[in-house]
């Protein structure tokens, strides 16, 4: 990775460039639902780390896996998660997601104006970097893990005009390593850096300092060396691989997968171009983000990311001073354009819409049936076993804590046989019912889309979502109180 670019005079037009680059980004996040998938459960573990003081150590929340041993690496996440949400309910969690999205693009602008891009050309890679990982920017421990990405880039990018600012690399890996699992990319990424320093004939003792420090401060974390352990086994496990689809290979014959191929044929066009401005460990850094981009959808979220500081130095210009132009803009309309964004920024925020008993506000939360969620509180005594659709898991574990599920978004810890159950039942019938009575449930939260569950169910509540149904409590007494894949 090279070095910082030379003083540049920035002229209007790029400010305004810089201005959309991180203006329109969290704009769009503030108009687009939060997904509760994978969120809803981090907010309630999180609360639970808060309240106890400790890591939860097995799962106590379904009853197909009860006692399970649960390595809870993104614990860090989920305290920030809960605390903000604890200040501002789902309001304030969708103004984080926006912030943070606004950081990782500030962020990639630095990096790329760093290794020697314009303005412009800086602005429109983070641009392009946010339109192809955003299927990825969702609220979860992940957002803070990019987030980490982008904070390492930027410093590595400036290390030889900031070197104390490089030297607080480790300390950006040690709380990657305590929110996501994709801090295993920080090795590799100090590794590129500490290559490229060698390579270019520089100084490379601080790079080779800051990459020792931070492979061990991957292991400044509750689990200590488990933490690798923890993440390579998400990464090799099949039931992951076969269930998940962020999990499964990119083929080009979806949206991402098509705009990640195109992106990939533009940044080979573009690097052989400028490969008089590269050294081989950039051309090696690029290739394995774009091999993790093939081998998982996954993968997509950090390949925008990781080209960008190898495009920006293959489309690095010239240092040099800016003089009046055509391109010359005056105060008065950027002013103007950071004032409708910021406009349409405040009209954007959630308190102004609708509320709603459980979301905060409506139309602010995605995967969250709020109706069906609050018929159920009403009637699920603690301890109640109940099947929700997978989406809806983490949803129903936080809006009605004291029932237990059947499956979550936490796929590492769940068997085969579960997997296998769950798809029995969503298919309805005769064989569902027979299912769900061998696992002694007691409520189904029912989609409207589902085939109906056999017969013997009370409809107790209906809205557009779906519906909750309970098995008659004789029909509960006739029927197995252990599941085939597990029991409490």
């Amino acid at each position: 990775m090279g070095t910082d670019a030379g003083n540049r005079t920035p002229d209007g037009m790029g400010r305004i460039w810089i201005a959309l680059a991180v203006g329109l980004p969290p704009l769009i996040a503030l108009l687009v639902p939060m997904a509760t998938v994978d969120l809803a459960y981090q907010v309630r573990a999180g609360a639970e780390i808060w309240a106890t003081g400790a890591l939860p150590a097995a799962d106590s929340w379904t009853f197909t896996i009860a006692g399970t041993p649960w390595a809870d690496q993104q614990w860090l996440a989920q305290v920030l998660l809960s605390a903000v949400h604890g200040l501002g309910g789902w309001e304030l969690l969708a103004v984080l997601r926006a912030g943070l999205i606004a950081a990782v693009a500030a962020l990639l602008v630095l990096t790329a104006l760093r290794r020697g891009a314009g303005e412009r050309t800086s602005a429109v890679l983070a641009l392009l970097a946010f339109m192809l990982a955003s299927p990825s920017l969702a609220l979860r421990p992940q957002l803070f893990g990019i987030l980490a990405f982008a904070a390492l880039l930027a410093a590595a990018a400036g290390r030889v005009r900031h070197p104390r600012v490089f030297l607080a690399a480790p300390l950006i890996v040690a709380v990657w390593a305590n929110v996501h699992g994709s801090f295993v990319l920080a090795p590799l990424l100090l590794g590129w850096v500490w290559l490229d320093d060698v390579v270019r004939r520089r100084s490379s003792r601080r790079a080779l300092v800051v990459l020792v420090a931070g492979c061990l401060a991957t292991l400044v974390t509750p689990l200590g060396p488990g933490v690798w352990v923890y993440a390579a086994g998400i990464g090799a496990n099949p039931v992951i691989a076969q269930t998940v689809s962020e999990w499964q290979r990119t083929t080009p014959f979806t949206v991402p997968g098509a705009l990640f191929y195109l992106s990939l044929a533009a940044s080979l066009v573009i690097v052989w171009r400028g490969r008089s401005r590269l050294a081989w460990p950039d051309a090696l850094w690029l290739a394995g983000m774009a091999v993790l981009a093939v081998w998982a959808v996954r993968g997509l979220a950090w390949w925008p990311a990781g080209a960008v500081p190898v495009l920006a130095a293959a489309l690095a210009q010239p240092s040099r001073e800016s003089t009046p132009g055509p391109h010359t803009v005056r105060v008065g309309p950027r002013r103007l354009l950071a004032g409708v964004l910021l406009v349409a920024i405040v009209a954007a925020l959630p308190w102004w819409r609708p509320g709603d008993v459980l979301t905060g506000r409506q139309g602010l939360l995605s995967y969250a049936p709020s109706g069906l969620a609050l018929a159920l509180r009403d009637r699920a005594v603690p301890g109640a076993r109940v099947f929700v659709p997978q989406p809806w898991g983490s949803w129903f574990e936080w809006a009605v804590p004291q029932a237990r599920y059947f499956a979550d978004a936490r796929f590492e810890l769940f068997p085969p046989a579960v997997w296998d159950d769950l798809a029995v039942i969503g298919a309805g019938g005769e064989a569902a019912d027979a299912a769900l009575r061998r696992y002694g449930v007691e409520f189904v939260v029912w989609p409207a889309s589902w085939p109906a569950p056999g017969a013997d169910w009370e409809q107790v509540y209906r809205d557009e979502d779906g519906a909750v149904l309970r098995r008659p409590a004789q029909a509960i007494s006739g029927s197995s109180t252990n599941g085939r894949s597990g029991s409490e």
